[in-house]
């Protein structure tokens, strides 16, 4: 027996039964109401997307981990390009140039396949020279300084290259100046040339901190500091307290130490006695005119003298090249500073560590 569709609600419901709403059949192909979703949907959707950025940071590190392996084929030359900066062109005669400009200071922590501090990139470059067809070693110096061991690091990596290849011939050249640690590392060289507006010098140690104990006790701010009476240092320079004078003590005698060293450094490069040293190692800065006249120097001039001295050394003009690396997979992804780029700049330097640093560095020269 064939249904028979509900037809319109009674205009006249009886009493006591209430009025209904007309029920019209669906249209044919007409979609039923979409159910809601649970929060078990919307969750393994969130896991899903967390699985996919997951992968992908795993295929990324992966990616900068063979960078970093491959970048570090220096002995074959690997991810470097020699660039012509001075000199016979098409020279088969090389000297390497090493840049060191800004403030000397190696960063901690690296991150894959990033280029590092000024060590590095020294440490970098004499291992290509090692490699390469290189005759001669061309410092280039723009620095104000920096650390006392990235400094010290530098010198004692050039001073063994020298030591292991006593036919290479080594020298600096100044840019606008090498003062305190850039004077440092340039009597690693035999020779030194300072353009004629150079300024150097500024030999010496600094530690500098601030301290803001009368202003803190204005405005009522004390520091908390637990320690040991068996360590009664261990907050030495403390930025809400004065230094007391054996902390003064201590910390001098250690810079008075560095000095020394620094000392017996410009001794030993520039063969001088330790009286003159000593009498221009106050910390004052020179003009090229006054180091040449004080022993610091060589020679004043440019990119020319340093390629007559080349010639005079090696018998025959030479083309002066600068090692540089081809940017890859990390630079394009974090805009990282390549090989040949300036040194760490002076924030890095005065914020890379927790404190206060020795410091072979002209404050001046930021």
């Amino acid at each position: 027996m064939s249904s028979i569709p509900p037809g319109p609600p009674l205009a006249n419901p009886p009493p006591g039964v209430p009025p209904q709403e007309p029920h019209w059949p669906a249209p044919p192909g007409a979609a039923s109401p979409r159910e809601s979703r649970g929060i078990a949907f919307f969750v393994a959707v969130f896991l899903g997307i967390l699985l996919l950025v997951s992968a992908g940071l795993n295929v990324l590190l992966l990616l900068l981990s063979v960078g970093s392996i491959t970048g570090a084929g220096l002995e074959s030359g690997a991810n470097y390009d020699e660039v012509h900066v001075v000199g016979e062109r098409d020279s088969e005669h090389k000297v390497l140039q090493i840049a060191i400009r800004g403030a000397i200071a190696e960063g901690a922590n690296p991150l894959l396949g990033a280029a590092g501090g000024t060590v590095t990139q020294v440490e970098n470059a004499l291992r290509y020279a090692k490699s390469q067809a290189v005759e001669g070693l061309l410092l280039y110096i723009d620095s104000p300084g920096g650390g006392v061991t990235d400094s010290d690091r530098i010198y004692t990596m050039l001073q063994r290259f020298r030591a292991n290849h006593p036919q290479m011939p080594v020298m600096a050249l100044y840019g606008d100046m090498a003062a305190s640690g850039g004077y440092y590392i340039a009597v690693a060289a035999e020779h030194i040339i300072s353009r004629r507006t150079s300024i150097s010098g500024s030999i010496g140690v600094i530690m500098s901190a601030w301290n803001f104990a009368k202003l803190a006790k204005d405005y009522g701010v004390e520091q908390v500091a637990i320690k040991s009476d068996r360590t009664p240092f261990k907050d030495m320079l403390s930025p809400t307290r004065a230094l007391s004078d054996g902390e003064r003590t201590m910390l001098t005698s250690i810079v008075d130490e560095l000095y020394d060293q620094f000392v017996s450094v410009v001794m030993e490069g520039r063969g001088m006695d330790r009286a003159a040293v000593e009498r221009v190692a106050n910390g004052g800065i020179y003009t090229a005119k006054q180091s040449l006249e004080y022993g610091l120097v060589d020679e004043i001039g440019d990119y020319e003298s340093a390629l007559e001295w080349f010639k005079n050394r090696l018998g025959h003009d030479v083309a002066v090249v600068e090692q540089r690396r081809r940017a890859g997979l990390t630079d394009l992804l974090f805009g990282m500073r390549a090989a040949n780029a300036p040194a760490s700049s002076v924030e890095s330097l005065l914020t890379s560590s927790t404190g206060p640093r020795f410091l072979y560095f002209w404050q001046g020269g930021r």
